[in-house]
This record gives C-alpha cells, structure tokens and sequence, in this order.
C-alpha cells in the first residue's frame, strides 16, 4: 500500500475494457481454484452493442486505481426488465474484484452508488452481473471447492468489504452437490421415479438433440411461468434464452437433458450439462479454435466427472405432484447407470424459499455446499 491517491473513474475505451477483465489475473494469481474466464466472451458479453443485457438495461463500468496501478472494479446497472417486474427504485452493482482495502471497496460502492442514484435509485443491490441468470451473489460459503460452470468464486475477505460499507443480506442461493452414497441403488431409485410418474399418467423422455429447436421455445416460456413467483425473477428473453442454452446445445449430451411430458405437454424438465470449468480453468482466458474443439471432446466424449443441473421446474399445474422428485431421481438414476466416473452433480443455484427443492435434494442425498449471498443497502 501507498499513500498515493486512489482514483476511481469510468472505463472509457477498449484498453479500459481489456484492463477491466483482466484485473481478475491479479486477485486470482495465487488461487488454485479460480477459473478465468473466456476473454473473448466476456468482452462481448460487456460489450453495449453485442451484450444480450443491454436489449433492455442499461451499465457504467469503473476502474479504481492508486498510482496508476488498478485496485478494484465495479460495474453499475439497471434493469428496465426488473423495474416492469418489480420496482423502479433498484439500481445494481457486479463484477467487483477489489484488493483486500476497505477504502478502495468504498470508493467503488460510493461510484456504483452514485451513477444508479442518479438514474433516480435509492437502492444499490448485488453483486449480479448482470442478472440472476447470470452470475449471482458473493460467496459466503463453499471456498474449499471450485466453482461450476456460471457460478460466482471470490476471496472471503469480500464479505468483509461489502458489509463494512453497509449492505445487508437480502436473499441466500444454495448449491447442493449430489454424488455417490453408499446404499445407492439405480434400481431402486429408478423403481421409485417410475412409480411417481405412473401415478400422474406421464413420462420421462431425454430431450434429443434434433429436438431441441422444437422444445427449447417450449422450455423457454414454461420456465418464465414456473419461476414467476420467484424473488427476483425476470422473464429470459428470446436473446438471453439464445444465449444459455442454444449456445450450450452442441456441448450437452442428450442423456443429460430430460422433459417430463403429461400427453404432449411439457410438465416438468432439467437441463444439466458437463461442467464446462473443468475444461475452461484450463484454457486461461483463451478460445481460439483450439479451445472450442477441447470443449467440444470434453463436452462430447470424454467419461463425465463433473456436471451441473442447470435449471429445473415443475409446471405450476403439476406442481405438488412429487415431479420434482422424478427429475432429481431421473438425474442420480442417470449418472449411475451411464457415468460411472460421475464424482458429483452439482444443482444450483436454488433460492432459500424453494423449501420443497431444498428438502428433497437433502432427502436424496444432496449435500449443500456453496451458498451465495446478495445484499442491498438505501442509497
């Protein structure tokens, strides 16, 4: 530390930009369990002309720096989509990466702070980057572990820099690990799954690749439905939908994608896929052409070690009907019968309220984690 004078000032141009992304090597440099991500991706994701948030939010980017040395960053949103949803009073802060100094972590708050403030907010909420189908929340606990694919990883000196500024908790996201147990038997499970769906006269089926164009619009506005009611939630647009899941549709195996169907309706579903982290921690920032075919054979060929329940929903007219039971049990019958060297399936990230997802994780053997916390404070 210096006693040079700490300047936080706005990402004007692409080195700006560059240097924001980069500034992570910094705070990682020494974590064996950071995975850095794809530089070319996260540029375009920031980007205001490519970036699928921009379509209805809006985001200033600061860089802190003491000397000209950079130590800390921020970004400052809004979300004309949250405010239709929910309140206009909520302006949002992200990608926060800063030095283990209450001073500059301030200073960043104080600038996220004032540029949503003066976009008429009274609230500063976060960290989401951008939204809570992005990267959500600080994490509080699980620093032991790597982070999965679309999951948030920082220093735990972090929570210490957000609630000496004033934030205070607003809402907790868990991640459960399910893996292998003694006592564990697929037939068994598999006997339990069939038993629930027969009761409701419907089936399980796995989403096949070709099939996917066809259902995914499906998918898209059954989710939007079921999560409705849940905090924070905004509709997926059309881009963002495009984004998740269209993009991860080559990587994923089918086995891994399944739809529970009452006739020809979609009434329940789950989308895991190979957790990309384990071939990205690898890359350090790059993808090039090379990168993608890596993924690609990981993603498609290699024995599965590792994946993640990306999203899963009950339709609210089935819901009550133990079909989320089917889905986690199709899950665990899946990795027993077809991937052997499954360590583990992470599910995540599930919201506190969801009482019933978080009981039956535990009632199958799921192991909690991770949590990541979001806070808020009047501004």
């Amino acid at each position: 530390m210096t006693d040079a004078a700490l300047v936080v000032a706005p990402v004007t141009d692409r080195a700006d930009l560059d240097a924001f992304i980069r500034y992570a090597w910094e705070i990682y440099r020494d974590d064996p369990l950071w995975v850095p991500p794809l530089i070319p991706m996260q540029r375009d994701f920031l980007d205001r002309a490519k970036g699928p948030f921009f379509e209805f939010g809006q985001a200033e980017y600061f860089l802190a720096k003491r000397g000209g040395r950079i130590v800390g960053r921020i970004s400052a949103h809004v979300n004309g989509l949250y405010e239709k949803h929910h309140d206009a009073e909520t302006g949002f802060f992200g990608f926060f990466e800063c030095e283990n100094d209450r001073e500059t972590a301030h200073a960043l708050f104080d600038a996220a702070a004032a540029w949503v403030r003066a976009k008429g907010k009274v609230r500063l909420h976060g960290p989401l980057s951008f939204s809570i189908y992005d990267e959500v929340g600080l994490l509080v606990e699980g620093f032991d572990s790597p982070p999965c694919m679309m999951q948030t990883h920082n220093p735990p000196y972090y929570e210490d820099l957000v609630t000496s500024w004033g934030f205070a908790k607003t809402y907790d996201w868990y991640a459960y690990k399910i893996s292998w147990k003694p006592g564990m038997d697929a037939k068994k499970l598999a006997k339990m799954r069939d038993s629930i769906l027969r009761r409701q006269n419907c089936k399980i089926l796995p989403i096949e690749r070709n099939d996917f164009a066809k259902r995914g619009p499906q998918i898209k506005e059954l989710f939007n439905d079921i999560w409705s009611k849940n905090w924070g939630h905004i509709p997926l647009t059309d881009r963002q939908f495009e984004d998740i899941f269209v993009t991860l549709q080559p990587l994923v195996r089918p086995d891994l994608e399944s739809m529970i169907l009452d006739g020809d309706d979609i009434v329940a579903f789950s989308v895991v896929s190979p957790d990309m982290n384990r071939s990205v921690k690898k890359f350090n920032g790059k993808f090039g052409l090379w990168q993608k075919l890596q993924l690609l054979y990981d993603c498609r060929v290699r024995p599965l070690t590792h994946c993640r329940a990306i999203i899963m929903g009950v339709a609210k007219t089935h819901q009550w009907k133990r079909l989320h039971h089917a889905i986690i049990l199709n899950i665990i019958v899946n990795f027993l019968e077809n991937h052997p060297k499954m360590e583990y399936c992470d599910c995540s990230l599930i919201p506190e309220s969801l009482e019933q997802w978080n009981k039956t994780l535990l009632d199958y053997g799921g192991e909690r984690y991770k949590v990541f916390r979001l806070y808020d404070r009047a501004i």
